[in-house]
């Protein structure tokens, strides 16, 4: 994940709750029903990102 000034052909832009996702078009299957949240712990800070398609991964 890359934080980018600006949006090109190919992205699909989401808005909620006061921010902005841009995300590629062929991501955006697996990001259907996504959640995105900004975590803290002890080793650091970042975005967390749950899909309901990761509950079902065996890997």
């Amino acid at each position: 994940m890359t934080l980018d000034e600006s949006k090109t052909e190919n992205d699909v832009l989401d808005e909620g709750f006061g921010v902005s996702i841009i995300a590629d078009q062929k991501l955006s299957p697996y990001l259907e029903g996504a959640t995105v949240d900004y975590v803290e712990s002890r080793y650091g800070g970042g975005f967390e990102i749950r899909t309901p398609h990761s509950e079902s991964c065996s890997c």
